[in-house]
């Protein structure tokens, strides 16, 4: 393992670890439905998401993951050999996002999308991140596949406070539009719900996605895992102070994320948009 330098993504967070490893499978089975193999060319995720589940996954500490990235700089050499006789979906980002802030430098993301290309593979590949419209060539080469852009909130400043490194949905609207004008199926991913967050503005969000050209809303509520509602109400507490007390009492409440939830469904009834739960 040797190191990069440290990563600065965009001025607003602290500085990441890049480590250069190597992988030994590039495509592993995947268990998520839809999916038949894995591919994370990177593990840890500087977007450093308050709500995210992949520490718990894979078993690493909250804090760790967030702040010591893993380039698998040999990716795509093992793509291209492994793809000569693995043929299925490639779920590109299930535990980690593919198009995190060292990507624009190391651009492995993208090599690996070339062997993809190359291979005529498929590709089902998930981010919230802007840069992914920066492969919008390569990913409108590909043949029955699709990118998911996850979005929590329509509203920049509110999406911030749990996604802090993550690019603003705003600029993710705008990758998705861009995606789409050149062909490439976009869906949005609406999630994980967050009581505060996805609640206000709903309609806006639905609205939003869909003039972006999403053909499709996919749903995730939050699932609170050990120690996450104290690390949210904690962030809560330091950015907006005078939504503590609502997002307590209701990041547990189920009958307030079935609310949200059927409100979104009615809302893509209206609009003609196909709508799924996630996962």
């Amino acid at each position: 393992m040797s190191s990069l330098d440290s990563f600065l993504p965009g001025g607003r967070c602290p500085p990441q670890n890049v480590q250069v490893t190597k992988a030994t499978v590039a495509l592993p089975p995947s268990r998520l439905p839809g999916l038949d193999f894995a591919l994370n060319p990177y593990a840890g995720c500087a977007h450093d998401c308050t709500y995210c589940y992949a520490p718990y996954i894979m078993r690493r500490p909250v804090a760790d993951w967030g702040r010591s990235i893993s380039a698998k700089m040999n990716l795509p050499l093992l793509l291209d050999k492994e793809l000569v006789r693995k043929k299925g979906m490639i779920g590109l980002g299930t535990v980690t996002d593919p198009y995190q802030p060292a990507e624009g430098t190391l651009m492995l993301t993208r090599r690996c999308l070339e062997m993809i290309v190359k291979h005529h593979a498929r590709a089902s590949i998930l981010t919230k991140s802007s840069l992914v419209a920066r492969d919008v060539d390569l990913l409108s080469r590909l043949e029955c596949s699709e990118v998911g852009i996850t979005i929590t909130s329509h509203d920049d400043e509110r999406a911030a406070i749990f996604e802090p490194c993550a690019s603003p949905p705003s600029l993710r609207l705008n990758a998705m539009r861009t995606l789409h004008d050149a062909g490439v199926n976009v869906y949005a991913l609406l999630g994980p719900l967050i009581p505060t967050i996805a609640d206000r503005g709903i309609e806006a969000l639905v609205d939003a996605v869909q003039r972006a050209g999403a053909s499709m809303i996919m749903i995730d509520r939050l699932n609170l895992r050990p120690g996450m509602k104290d690390r949210m109400l904690a962030r809560m507490l330091e950015v907006d102070p005078s939504s503590v007390e609502e997002l307590s009492s209701r990041i547990e409440d189920d009958a307030r994320y079935r609310t949200m939830i059927e409100c979104i469904r009615r809302l893509c009834r209206e609009r003609g948009l196909e709508c799924k739960d996630a996962f």
